[in-house]
């Protein structure tokens, strides 16, 4: 009775301490303007369809103390150091008509008003043209709000966002893209894949499911350079582990850093679909050490094979042409949820709505024989392998496609409707926005397919 007690006190303070986010003040204009409009109108009107390359990266490690963690439960400690940087790592591939700057972010997740406050701080016309996904970083701060100060030990008391600190991480991620821009210069395109060795990944609900494909992107200068690689793989990044209280980009981070050294640009991690649940195979309870090498080792076998995929196994992509195509999508907020009690609670941050519905988008960009989708969201393989089915009925080599998950958004686990109706689910059930969730992304996957294949739309065209 003493714990149920305890648990309705701690509720009630919770709810009465929700709700007192407030809503943030708009992004101002750039103080040089938006230039990288000028410059897209430029390229444009240029006629000049060679394909343009460029990469940064920008450094966002907090840099006051006690930082408070995401992922695993509710709530996290305070962090205690410093174990390795958190970045921001972009990509711009520009070919006259279309341009993109794909951006990998070492963050639990990226809500989707933050990204339009970034696209907000580039461009005032082009924002599609910015795509940004999380790595789903278990080891960074809280980027979100649910891992704000506990009561009881256990309760989320308030939002665990520091604003000053996104703040500031909207500005650099807007200068990185900048630079990125600024760097382009005549480049190729190639594509290769690897398979990752068994005994770093289990999937602790199916485990006969555990895909271990990773796709390579890369962009290649005339002189034979390396600008950028992007590397697709699905795998929580929490190899550290619940008891971590080390900032770090946990293994896409040892990845990244290697590669980085080996070839030379900047590497980018995307998140393949790795939700319902694919994890790093080793033990919460494995002292830290150990729990420190087997992410090294993690990264680094990742590391390996791509660096060994890009210097002897990759294809070189035939003519890219940049279309993009996206689409507004519209998620009923199931009551009685996680989700819709954060909400309610005030844990995250204001977000448009409509009635009851988070408002959120997905994008599809086309390279001709090399695809990118954002999903926003976590989705298991089996939704991964439907998305894949969609566009192999079109005719799309689905190999070469790579589905950025947590793109533009984070909106918790998105299930195969079979998966959502089965018990082992209960977890991502809890954290889903509910049962329409999964098949309206499906519907819109759907819409982006389809746009795709118009075959008059040259340019790619996008609907609301």
């Amino acid at each position: 009775m003493g714990r149920i007690c305890m648990l309705a006190l701690g509720l009630f303070l919770f709810a009465a301490c929700g709700g007192q986010v407030k809503p943030l003040p708009p992004v101002q204009r750039p103080l040089a303007g938006y230039w990288f409009d000028t410059y897209r109108k430029v390229r444009m009107a240029s006629g000049d369809t060679t394909l343009l390359a460029g990469a940064a990266k920008v450094k966002l490690t907090p840099t006051k103390k006690g930082v408070r963690i995401a992922g695993h439960g509710l709530y996290r400690k305070h962090s205690k150091g410093i174990l390795d940087d958190i970045y921001a790592r972009v990509l711009y591939l520009d070919t006259g008509k279309q341009a993109v700057a794909l951006v990998s972010l070492d963050f639990i997740g990226f809500m989707h008003h933050r990204v339009d406050r970034i696209r907000s701080r580039i461009t005032k016309k082009f924002s599609r043209s910015i795509i940004i996904a999380s790595t789903h970083n278990h080891d960074g701060p809280d980027t979100e709000g649910l891992w704000g100060e506990p009561v009881l030990g256990f309760l989320p008391f308030s939002c665990g966002v520091d604003r000053y600190y996104l703040d500031w991480v909207e500005k650099r991620v807007a200068k990185a893209v900048l630079r990125a821009v600024y760097r382009a210069r005549p480049a190729t395109l190639e594509i290769g894949r690897f398979k990752i060795p068994p005994g770093y990944v289990q999937n602790v609900r199916e485990p006969d499911d555990v895909p271990l494909d990773v796709l390579v992107l890369s962009a290649v200068g005339t002189d034979g350079s390396t600008i950028g690689t992007i590397v697709n793989f699905g795998n929580h990044a929490e190899a550290l582990q619940d008891k971590n209280r080390w900032l770090s980009a946990d293994w896409p981070g040892v990845l990244c850093r290697t590669v980085d050294e080996a070839l030379g640009g900047v590497t980018l991690f995307f998140s393949a679909p790795a939700g319902g649940m694919l994890e790093p195979a080793n033990s919460p309870d494995d002292p830290e050490p150990q729990r420190i090498n087997f992410m090294r080792r993690h990264g680094g076998v990742l590391a390996e094979g791509t660096i060994k995929t890009v210097l002897s196994r990759m294809t070189v992509v035939k003519n890219p042409e940049i279309r993009i195509f996206g689409t507004r999508v519209v998620l009923p907020l199931a009551p009685g949820g996680t989700v819709a009690l954060v909400i309610r609670l005030g844990l995250l941050e204001p977000r448009p709505m409509d009635d009851r519905a988070i408002i959120t988008e997905a994008e599809l960009v086309d390279l001709g024989e090399v695809k990118l989708l954002t999903i926003p969201g976590e989705i298991s393989p089996e939704v991964g392998r439907m998305i894949k089915a969609k566009f192999k009925m079109q005719g799309f080599d689905s190999k070469n496609l790579l589905l950025l998950t947590l793109g533009l958004d984070h909106l918790g686990y998105m299930v195969s409707p079979r998966q959502y109706k089965d018990p082992k689910f209960d977890y991502e059930r809890s954290m889903s926005l509910g049962p329409q969730t999964t098949p309206l992304v499906l519907e819109a996957v759907d819409r982006l397919v389809k746009m795709d294949g118009d075959k008059t739309n040259k340019t790619g065209k996008s609907i609301e």
